[in-house]
């Protein structure tokens, strides 16, 4: 039965801050958009972890934009939450720290321009850690 089935393999994350803008419509009759601030986590050609203090209901599609470090082109990207997490403890365990927690949002990514996903895979290559070179030990001197 195993042959049946193909294995998936996890995408490459690479720990990241950016931060980043989430933009979502609101549920109303007018298509009003809600805009909201957030830091990414970490980052893949999938997906991004990313945390903000404003509150997002799994399965929201939403367009997520950022630039890269040393950069000034925004990456566009449309995407769905796919998971919430709490940052801290439930309000019941820290009352005092109810209104300043982060969320963490875990969002798949659904489509993206061909240039955006160019532009951000070179740069995730890029940051990628190269394991360090041996440098050969130099030769003992003879008197």
């Amino acid at each position: 039965m195993e042959k049946n089935f193909k294995k998936l393999s996890r995408a490459d994350r690479f720990d990241i801050q950016i931060l980043g803008k989430i933009t979502l419509e609101k549920d109303n009759e007018e298509g009003e958009l809600e805009s909201y601030i957030c830091n990414t986590i970490n980052i893949s050609l999938s997906g991004a972890l990313v945390e903000t203090g404003s509150a997002i209901p799994v399965g929201s599609l939403l367009k997520y934009s950022f630039c890269m470090p040393g950069f000034n082109i925004p990456v566009n990207i449309i995407g769905e939450v796919v998971r919430g997490d709490r940052d801290i403890p439930p309000a019941a365990v820290q009352p005092e720290k109810a209104q300043k927690s982060l969320n963490r949002y875990g969002i798949i990514f659904l489509d993206m321009k061909d240039d955006d996903k160019l532009y951000l895979k070179n740069y995730l290559v890029q940051k990628r850690k190269k394991p360090k070179e041996r440098i050969p030990e130099a030769p003992e001197l003879k008197d």
